[in-house]
C-alpha cells in the first residue's frame, strides 16, 4: 500500500512517502474537515472586510503573528490585510508586526519569511517578543495571573492577531487571545499560568475540552485587560491549508469557532491498533502532542508508535519547560529533566528523522523505548519483522499535532 503525508511544512514541503507491507491491515484516519476547499483570495478578502470599521482613522497598527510551532500561513493572509490598511488609509509606517512567541526562542530573519512572506520584511519592522524585557504590568486576573504584556504592543491604538484555531492541550483549543496569553507576555506571567494554575486546574485541560476550563477563561481575561481589539483566526486541514476563517473582534472568535473546530478535527477511530504511524506536521516542533495521540489508539495488549518528524530546525526551545543541561531546565523544568512519561501501552518509539535531536526526544518518551531511524523503508522494514507472528492493524494519523480522536 502506497501512502504519502505531508510534512516539512516549513522547509519545501516535501512529503514523506511509504510503501506498506500488503499484508498489513492499514486504516488512514482522516478528520472531517479534510474535504473543505482551501481558501481563495476572494475568500480572505471577503473575511477581512469585516476588521474595516476597526482600522480606519486609527494611528498606530500592532499585528501580531505566532511562530513556526503553529501552522498558520501568515504569508497567505497577511497580503489581504495590507489591503484593507491601503483602503483604510494606513501608511507602511504606522505598522508593526510582532512575534507572539510566548516563552519560545526567538525567530530569525528566514524564519519571519517563511511565516509572512518577503514582502513584508521588505516593508515593515517585525520584532521578537522578548518574555524577560520591555513588558508592562496592567492587571491581574481573577485566578492570579499577572497580566504583564509587551509595550510596543501597549503602544498602539489597534492591536490585531493572526494565529491558527487548533486544539491544544491546555486550553482546549489554541487560537484566539492565546496570541496574548502567553504570546506577548512576561515570563513571570506565563510561568504562573503555566505552572501554579495549571497545576491547580490540570483535571480541566485537553485537546479540544474548552468548556468549563478555567486555563481558557484565563487566557480570555488576560486578552480583555490587554485589550486585544481583532482577531483572525483560521482553521486548517491535514495539508496545514486553511480551509476556514474567522475574522472580527477578539472576543468573538470562541462564539464562531470552537464547536466548528471540535468537529473540524474530529477524527473517527475504528478500535485499537499494533502499530500508528503519527505524522507531525502542523506542529511539527512541538511534536509531543503527536505522540499522546498515537498512544491512546495502541491496543491494551501494547503496540508500537512510529513517529514521523524529520524536522531539520528539531523541537522548539521552550524556555519554561526546554533542557538546558543534563540537570538543568528551565523554571517548569521537573527536576531539570522533563522526560515525558508515556503510556505502558507503548513498547517502542520508532522516529523517522535525519536530523536527530538528543535534546528534543525527551518530550516523546523514556530513552530506553526510542529508536531512532533515518530511513522509512528500513523504519517500516523493522517494524514488519517485530510483528511478523501476524498481519498487525495499523493506523495512520496524516497529522496527529491537530487532529481530535
Amino acid at each position: 500500500m502506497k501512502v504519502t503525508l505531508q510534512h516539512h511544512l516549513w522547509e519545501g514541503g516535501e512529503p514523506i512517502r511509504m510503501l506498506l507491507p500488503d499484508r498489513w491491515r492499514v486504516k488512514a484516519l482522516q478528520m472531517k474537515g479534510d474535504g473543505l476547499t482551501p481558501l481563495s483570495g476572494d475568500d480572505y478578502r471577503k473575511f477581512l472586510s469585516a476588521l474595516r470599521p476597526l482600522i480606519k482613522g486609527k494611528k498606530e497598527i500592532c499585528v501580531l503573528f505566532d511562530d513556526l510551532s503553529r501552522p498558520t500561513r501568515a504569508f497567505e493572509i497577511v497580503p489581504h490585510l495590507l489591503e484593507i490598511f491601503e483602503e483604510c488609509g494606513i501608511q507602511d509606517e504606522q505598522v508593526r508586526f510582532i512575534c507572539a512567541l510566548g516563552t519560545h526562542a526567538a525567530l530569525d530573519n528566514a524564519a519571519f519569511r517563511k511565516k509572512l512572506g518577503e514582502d513584508t520584511l521588505e516593508r515593515f519592522p517585525v520584532y521578537n517578543h522578548n518574555p524577560y524585557e520591555n513588558c508592562e504590568r496592567i492587571g491581574t486576573t481573577k485566578l492570579g495571573t499577572p497580566v504583564i504584556v509587551n509595550r510596543e504592543y501597549l503602544s498602539c491604538d489597534v492591536r490585531i492577531g493572526i494565529g491558527a484555531f487548533v486544539a491544544h492541550p491546555f486550553c482546549g483549543f489554541s487560537g484566539g487571545y492565546k496570541i496574548v496569553m502567553p504570546g506577548i507576555s512576561h515570563i513571570e506571567a506565563v510561568e504562573y499560568h503555566h505552572g501554579p494554575l495549571l497545576r491547580k486546574c490540570g483535571e480541566f485541560a485537553g485537546l479540544g475540552r474548552f468548556r468549563d476550563n478555567p486555563l481558557l477563561e484565563d487566557v480570555k481575561e488576560c486578552g480583555r485587560i490587554a485589550r486585544l481589539d481583532a482577531k483572525i483566526d483560521a482553521l486548517v486541514n491535514t495539508s496545514g491549508e486553511h480551509v476556514d476563517l474567522y475574522a472580527g473582534p477578539a472576543e468573538g472568535v470562541y462564539e464562531a469557532m470552537t464547536e466548528k473546530a471540535l468537529l473540524h478535527y474530529s477524527t473517527n477511530v475504528p478500535g485499537k491498533a499494533d502499530i500508528v504511524f503519527a505524522n507531525a506536521y502542523g506542529k511539527g516542533n512541538e511534536a509531543w502532542i503527536a505522540m499522546s495521540q498515537a498512544e491512546s489508539l495502541l491496543k491494551d495488549t501494547g503496540g508500537d508508535v512510529a513517529f514521523i518528524c524529520d524536522i531539520a530546525a528539531g523541537q522548539v526551545v521552550h524556555y519554561l519547560f526546554g533542557r538546558f543541561g543534563n540537570n538543568i531546565g528551565g523554571r517548569l523544568c521537573s527536576d531539570g529533566m522533563s522526560t515525558r512519561l508515556q503510556s505502558p501501552k507503548v513498547r517502542r518509539i520508532f522516529i523517522f528523522s535525519r536530523y536527530k535531536d538528543v535534546v528534543g526526544s525527551s518530550s516523546f518518551g523514556s530513552s530506553d523505548s526510542i529508536v531512532w531511524m533515518s530511513n522509512i523503508d528500513k523504519l517500516i522494514g523493522r517494524l514488519d519483522e517485530e510483528h511478523r507472528e501476524k498481519a498487525p492493524d495499523v493506523f495512520i494519523l496524516p497529522d496527529a499535532t491537530v487532529q481530535l480522536l
